[in-house]
């Protein structure tokens, strides 16, 4: 039986999971029944029908009424905010008649009540969150630490982050046969939807400067939630992020010092070896194209969480490594999200 799945909050993610949902099979690899978002029903249509980043969807749209027909699959839709009493509302209580299985919550604002909440007032089963929190019982990066998951005593799940699953992976890697010492993590990430396009005020002040015009430093927390899976590099990792003024694509440099003596041979031969097995079509070696490095538009649309460039991987003085990755932020992790739901849905009681 289908994985029964609700998914609130319509943003650049939850209507990504969404659209990459129904593209992999028709009618959709996880039973989507029901939809939730601030906007109206054609707001929402339109914004699934045209992507800037992606074009149109691989299936059919349309709405009728309260409904999407998404491939010619009905998913009810309802609409309000969860942060002002969603789960009080009448439409909202109307889920539980749903008998969901996970609630996917892609908003970014929840807390760990609104997720409780979800299964206490019996909405759902379980809630997956695309976004670190305190007081989740999992952080869960597909292939590296999936196994861990205990359908009887993880019920508030988090898919970690794009940068998390970019990062991670390969950390794991390294940490497992060499062994991590310390690593700085600069991210160089496409504009967000919390910036503004033109100067104006922001709880972060240089977040508030337009976003076109300038690489905007700021803070990020993939070192937090690269402890959360490897406990093992807890104080060993430090973090920057720029926001830079492209669309879609972030890259990611970082330097490591390891624990003992490598060569960049070594290095190459254990990324290799993960990317054709237990890790395949979640990293990936790029030599680039004809002899030629690409650039980030040309990852536009990969499913791959870490794209490692390898012509710059290089080690120096056998301990120091130096290293980077590009990912697409958005697609690749909304694949990563599918992916935990899988494992959510291959172990239900």
């Amino acid at each position: 039986m289908a994985l029964r799945l609700g998914i609130i909050g319509l943003g650049r993610i939850g209507r990504g999971v969404l659209r990459a949902n129904f593209a992999q099979i028709v009618g959709g690899r996880f039973d989507l029944c029901v939809i939730s978002d601030v906007m109206p029903i054609d707001q929402v249509a339109y914004l699934l029908e045209n992507d800037s980043t992606y074009g149109k969807p691989p299936f059919s749209l349309e709405y009728i009424g309260d409904d999407l027909i998404l491939g010619g699959k009905k998913v009810h839709y309802v609409r309000g905010d969860r942060r002002r009493g969603l789960t009080e509302s009448e439409s909202f209580n109307a889920l539980r008649a749903l008998n969901l299985d996970v609630i996917l919550d892609a908003t970014g604002t929840a807390s760990i009540a609104d997720l409780q909440m979800l299964i206490d007032q019996h909405i759902s089963k379980k809630t997956l969150c695309t976004s670190n929190i305190a007081g989740i019982d999992l952080s869960l990066i597909f292939g590296v630490n999936d196994h861990e998951y205990n359908s009887e005593q993880h019920h508030i799940i988090s898919a970690s982050t794009c940068t998390g699953n970019a990062f991670i992976p390969v950390a794991a890697i390294l940490d497992k046969h060499i062994g991590i010492n310390f690593a700085h993590i600069v991210t160089i990430h496409p504009a967000l939807s919390d910036q503004r396009v033109l100067d104006g005020y922001h709880a972060i002040p240089q977040l508030g400067r337009t976003c076109a015009a300038s690489i905007v430093p700021t803070s990020t927390n993939v070192d937090k939630s690269a402890t959360l899976v490897l406990p093992s590099l807890i104080g060993k990792l430090s973090s920057i992020s720029y926001r830079v003024p492209t669309a879609i694509v972030s890259a990611m440099d970082i330097a490591l010092t390891l624990s003992r003596d490598t060569s960049r041979e070594e290095c190459t031969e254990l990324f290799e070896q993960y990317a054709k097995t237990s890790l395949a079509g979640i990293i990936h070696c790029e030599y680039g194209s004809w002899g030629h490095q690409r650039v980030s538009i040309d990852y536009i649309g990969s499913e791959y969480s870490s794209i490692i460039l390898m012509h710059h991987l290089e080690v120096v003085n056998g301990r120091h490594l130096n290293m980077s990755l590009m990912h697409d932020n958005e697609q690749a992790y909304c694949y990563r999200v599918l992916d935990t739901l899988g494992v959510i849905s291959q172990r239900m009681a």
